[in-house]
Formats: structure tokens, sequence, C-alpha cells
């Protein structure tokens, strides 16, 4: 039986990754820039993901100032800053970004997830980590205050 989602958000915490970051779109055929922008990014946190479209890789200021003007990359939105839960995250648990995403979007802020092996990361804009920081503590509070309810 899957896991209850907010009964896996009791058991979290976050943690705001330092850096600001960046959502860098680069063009098909673009894998050594995309291996480059990992090997260069100096910050504790980054991605890549490789879809239809070419590659997205969310990496630090120092890393985005390096891939300035490479006309593979098609756009870049930051600055942003990353919120990952910082507890044991099972697997098997359905609807538990969706959990932290109806919070967060509905209360007007976007935080676009990035699902880990052993974690889970939201990226938002970093002029609004304050409001979404808390919105993610209150999700774990309240599911906190709902357990010992139960």
């Amino acid at each position: 039986m899957p896991l209850d989602p907010f009964d896996v958000w009791a058991d979290q915490t976050i943690k705001v990754w330092p850096e600001n970051y960046w959502l860098v779109e680069i063009g098909p055929g673009g894998e050594a820039l995309a291996g480059r922008a990992l090997a260069i990014s100096a910050g504790r946190y980054a991605c890549v993901i490789r879809d239809q479209t070419g590659f997205s890789v969310v990496v630090d200021d120092p890393a985005h100032e390096a891939l300035r003007g490479d006309p593979a990359i098609r756009q870049a939105l930051g600055p942003l800053k990353v919120i990952s839960t910082d507890s044991p995250l099972p697997f098997d648990v359905v609807g538990f970004i969706r959990a932290a995403l109806q919070v967060v979007n509905g209360a007007g802020f976007k935080a676009a997830p990035q699902c880990g092996a052993g974690a889970d990361h939201f990226f938002t804009g970093a002029a609004d980590i304050d409001q979404v920081r808390a919105l993610f503590e209150r999700l774990i509070a309240d599911a906190r205050a709902r357990r010992a309810a139960a």
C-alpha cells in the first residue's frame, strides 16, 4: 500500500541551498556544454535533464556566467534558490511532490520540482525564497499536527 504523502512530509526537514542558481536551456547536441556546466558548477547543487528538446541544467552563478554567450544556450531563467528535502525519502510514496506544489502554487508562487534518488528538490525565484520556505515549513508543521491528532 502506498504511503500517505502528508505522513511522509511529517518526517521531513528542508534546507535551502545558499547559492543562487540558474535554469539554463541548451539545445540538442549540447552534451559537451551540459557536461561542462556541471563540471564548472562550484555550488553544492546541480542537475541536468536531457529530453526531446535538448538539455536543461540548473547551475550556480559562476557556471552560468561561464556559459553566457554560448550559441547553444536558448535561455537562462534566474536567479533561483533551491529547497531540498533533508530527511530519508521513501521511493514508494505517491503524491509527495503534489502535496507541496498544491500549497506553494496555491499561494501564487512557483516551485519547480526535481526528483532525486534520496531527496527531492524544488527551485523557485530567489526573490520569493522566504515566502516559499515558510510555505514548506507550514506544510511540514501541518503534517506533524495531523499525525499527532490521529
